[in-house]
Order: C-alpha cells, then structure tokens, then sequence
C-alpha cells in the first residue's frame, strides 16, 4: 500500500516472524498512522472483507454502548445493580449497596462465575443469583460484561446491534455485525461479536480522535477519555498494568483485546492504531511484539532490501491448498451413524461440530449432541460431506483439484462460509476445512470402508490446550498446590480422548 508515511518493512517482517516462533498464526494485520492507513495484509484465505470472530473485544464495543447510553440519560456510572434489575431473584448481600455500573463496566462486581456455564441462559438471572465471592477485586468475567449489554437492551428496549447502527456503525460506515444472542434475544456482551479489522480500527481511530470520525463527534468525548483511562491499578505485569472501561491499559497505551490473540491498539506516540487477527492458545507474545517490534515500524525507514524480503514473505504465507494425486474409493448412496461409543467419548464436554470445541465453549448457542450421520459425494474434483449437527445441516465441499471450494451453512443461528480442499496422503483421505469468518482450522481424516467410516479431526485452537491453559488459571487448580501437576495432567488424558476417531457405521 503506498504511502507518504515512513513505516519499516524490516520491523514489520520481525513481527511475524516473531508469531511464527511463538507459533501464532496471523490472519491479517493493520496499521494506520495519523489516521491513514500505512499497512494492510491478510493470510490467505482471509481477506479485509470477511467479519472475524473478535472474542472479548467485543466488550469495547460494548463499552461503546455504554458511553450512548450513559450519554442519553439511561442509566448512570453510580446506578445500582439491584435497583436496575428489580424483578429479579437475588442473593442476599449487604454488598449489593456498592455493586453499580461503574463495577461491571471495570470487573469489580465481586461475582461468582464459572467459565464453562451455560451461555444460552439468561445471563442476568445467573448473575443476579450468584454468590458473592471471597476474593474481593478486579477479576475478568464476562458476566461482568454481560450485565452492562443486558442492562443498555433492557433500559433502550433495543438489541445491541439495533442500538448502535444509528449511533456507532452507520456514522462510521461499518455494516451492522452478526453477534451471538442468547435464549432471549439478547446480544452477548462478553463475546460475540462478527467484525472487520478495518471496521475494529476505524473505532480504536474514532477513540484517538476523541470521539470525532471525518470531523464529526460521534462517540461522546467525555466518555473516550474515561473509558481509555486507567480505572483499576492492576500493577505492572507482562502486557497490561491498568484496566479502564472494558478496555485493557499499558502505560499510555490502550487496547481492545480479544481471546486467541485478536487486538487492536492506540499507540498515542506514534499516533498509531495497530489491529491484528491472530490463532494462538497463548498471546502474551503478540502484544509484546505489537508494542515492542511493530510500533517501531513507523520511526524508522525502509531499505530496498528490506522491502523485498518482506514481500518475498507475504507471497509465501497462508494455506497452500494441495490437490489430489489419487481419487479416493468414497462409499456414496449411503448414510452413516455413528456408534454409540464414538458417541458416548465424542460428547465428553462438548460435542464434536463443524466448529472446534474450543471456540463452541465460548458460543452462546451451540449443539448439545455430536453430528450423528454424515454421507458423502464425489465427482471428478470435489469431495462433498454432508452430515447434521442436531437440526443444522452442513454441506462441506472440499475441491480435490488445489482449488478449495467455498460452502454456506448456519449452525445455531450462526452463519459460517467454508472453505475447504482434500488430498490423499498415506492411502487416507485428509480435508482442511476453514471456516473463514471464524479463526478455526479443522484437519480431518476419512477411512471408509463399505460398511463403516472412521473420522478424525484435529483442531486448531487445539482444545485440550484451550481447556488446559483455562483450567490452570481457575482458583481451584491456582490453589492446588504440589498435587497441580497431577491435575492438569489427569485433565489432559481425560480431554484426548475427544480427539479419537468417531466411527459411523451403515444400517442394513
């Protein structure tokens, strides 16, 4: 992308070939610098106009929504919880008195939660319900988040994505995104969000500017310094030291941070705002490499030199697709259902889906039982498997000729583009199927026989490193002590087995 404005190609080559050592996988990254944008690049399939799955940094959004709401008299910082959720059952607590918006909006309600809860529910009704715990303070929870979504639905009579078109999306050109509801109609406002990094930065930019897009105040300025502020001291740690509104803080730096690595951050030195779509288990490195390598690129020049080896890298990333050197014997006419083991194992906690595991975790509809008949077609160059997840019928058409083939389907409401491709490796018939409007890659493996079926998938996220990695930080395993090793390894023996082949066999 040309550009007047100096930016590095050197340090930004350093920063995803620091990814690739952390073993983080990009899917695009964007830089503006005084409000222009300097850089832009997306992994292949990826591309700027495809929404991505954000995660946590939906809750800037929603911090966002709050500002409007605060702005118009709906509510206010020092409103009380109890007080705006009257009809509600709730535990008795003297500490309802000092629980206001102002303790949701910087995760200070002091509320019980538990990470794998049920996010179909009524999110308002298990807070209201829920203990107060010990430990009292700053604790990250997206019921927290949740409350504040739930509370601006409730006191506008509109959906999240209903109230701010008129106000946030539509002054600022983004297209109203998909996001997750719950049982009742509700946005989540913990996760859930469908968004472009282009939409993300042009937010973060709004934020910088005080609130004025193109001249025009959109977002209320008072509140773009509030939220960005350092609300909670969270002492000096690897990539955050403060948290405001639903936004993270490092020294003058604030970002919008979602799981697996997706961020999008103000760097006011440089008057830069960085955004990253990422795939990682762990993401420490992608902030420290967002502040410590990338920021750099724009005070320094490039050489030549420089320029070329970076565009050598680019042409190299992404999925190369890879054809097909054999065609598969692929048993059609038939449908399969799998047995009552594979079953059983598969469903440990959570089903097996088109989506992997560790992002249907985090959904807040999702399957309650695996995908129970799958069959097949083939022609000449693509690989069709269609099965259904409960009432959801999935077509996945993988191109066996180096071409992936692009699919549609809805799961839960939700809506996925697929893009996948199959070759032959060993003798096995391997598909890697993409969908692209989330961060997930699944591998999977087909041995047919005529009678039966084995399939294998392996996930990226990997879900026994998204449980392990959360499971370490819940307060039971932190306060385990020396018998911790034991535990988390138990764990990991346990969750492997959701990675075992399922066999589906025919009916005679």
């Amino acid at each position: 992308m040309k550009s007047k404005i100096k930016i590095s190609s050197k340090r930004i080559l350093e920063f995803y070939e620091g990814l690739e050592k952390s073993g983080i996988e990009n899917h695009g990254l964007l830089i503006m610098k005084d409000g222009e944008t300097v850089f832009e690049e997306y992994a292949y399939p990826y591309s700027a106009d495809m929404p991505h799955t954000m995660f946590s940094l939906t809750k800037s959004v929603v911090s966002t929504a709050a500002g409007f709401a605060i702005e118009e008299g709906l509510f206010s910082l020092e409103s009380k919880i109890i007080d705006l959720f009257p009809g509600y059952e709730h535990c008795e607590s003297d500490e309802w008195e000092s629980l206001t918006v102002r303790s949701v909006l910087t995760m200070q309600s002091n509320k019980e939660f538990s990470f794998l809860q049920d996010m179909t529910g009524n999110y308002a009704e298990m807070f209201m319900k829920a203990p107060f715990r010990k430990e009292k303070g700053f604790l990250y929870s997206n019921n927290d988040a949740h409350m504040v979504a739930a509370l601006i639905q409730k006191t506008s009579g509109k959906s999240l994505v209903e109230y701010l078109t008129p106000r946030l999306f539509e002054p600022l050109g983004i297209n109203p995104p998909e996001w997750e509801t719950n049982s009742i109609g509700e946005n989540i406002g913990g996760t859930g969000a469908y968004m472009t990094l282009r939409d993300l930065a042009k937010i973060c930019q709004c934020y910088a500017n005080g609130g004025k897009y193109n001249g025009i105040q959109v977002i209320p300025e008072w509140w773009t310094k509030e939220a960005t502020k350092k609300q909670v001291d969270l002492g000096k740690r690897l990539n955050e030291d403060g948290y405001g509104y639903l936004f993270w803080i490092y020294d003058d730096i604030f970002s919008m941070t979602g799981m697996f690595g997706q961020q999008v951050s103000y760097f006011p030195k440089q008057n830069a705002v960085i955004a990253v779509f990422n795939c990682a288990i762990k993401d420490d490195e992608n902030a420290r490499l967002m502040r410590d390598v990338l920021s750099k690129a724009l005070e320094e020049e490039s050489t030549e030199e420089d320029d070329k080896k970076l565009s050598e890298y680019l042409e190299g990333r992404g999925e190369k697709p890879a054809a097909c050197n054999e065609l598969p014997k692929v048993p059609t006419g038939k449908t399969f259902y799998i047995t009552p083991v594979s079953d059983m194992i598969s469903k440990l906690m959570f089903p097996a889906s088109l989506i992997p595991r560790s992002l249907t975790s985090s959904f807040a509809k999702r399957p309650k039982s695996n995908l129970n008949k799958v069959s097949f077609e083939m022609t000449e160059d693509v690989f069709t498997v269609r099965w259904f997840e409960e009432e959801d019928e999935v077509i996945i058409r993988c191109g066996l000729d180096g071409n992936p083939r692009l699919s549609e389907c809805r799961i839960k409401g939700y809506y996925y583009k697929i893009w996948a491709y199959a070759f032959m490796k060993n003798g096995v018939l391997n598909a890697v199927v993409k969908p692209i409007n989330t961060l997930a890659t699944q591998r999977m493996t087909f041995e047919f026989s005529d009678e039966a079926v084995k399939i294998a998938i392996k996930s990226t996220p990997s879900f026994v490193e998204f449980i392990k990695n959360n499971v370490e930080q819940s307060s039971f395993v932190r306060k385990s002590g020396i018998i911790k090793p034991v535990i988390v390894r138990g764990l990991e023996f346990f969750l492997r087995t959701t990675e075992m082949p399922m066999k589906f066999k025919s009916k005679k």
